[in-house]
């Protein structure tokens, strides 16, 4: 789950539980600097190499020229996206 505006949000719960689904929470924000280095140094040793060699690739939506960053915006809040937005910089 990711957030763009609060902290606080509304959840059907019964969706969830109807679909039998998990919710979980994480944050880099909060956390001890010992556990933020633990995740950093697992991405240099496991998750950088499998980018590199194709293993991993990132899931696209949409490249809008920056020009257009109302519309990518507008694009974002349809609810309708699958992957990521980019907005490669002039």
């Amino acid at each position: 789950m990711g957030r763009l505006d609060a902290a606080q949000s509304t959840i059907d719960l019964d969706a969830l539980s109807y679909r039998h689904l998990h919710l979980h929470g994480a944050s880099f924000g909060f956390g001890r600097a010992e556990e933020l280095g633990n995740v950093i140094a697992a991405l240099a040793n496991e998750v950088i190499p499998a980018v590199v060699d194709g293993r991993i690739r990132p899931v696209i939506d949409s490249i809008y020229p920056f020009v257009e960053a109302s519309d990518a915006a507008h694009r974002m809040r349809s609810g309708n996206t699958v992957g990521k937005i980019v907005m490669p910089m002039p």
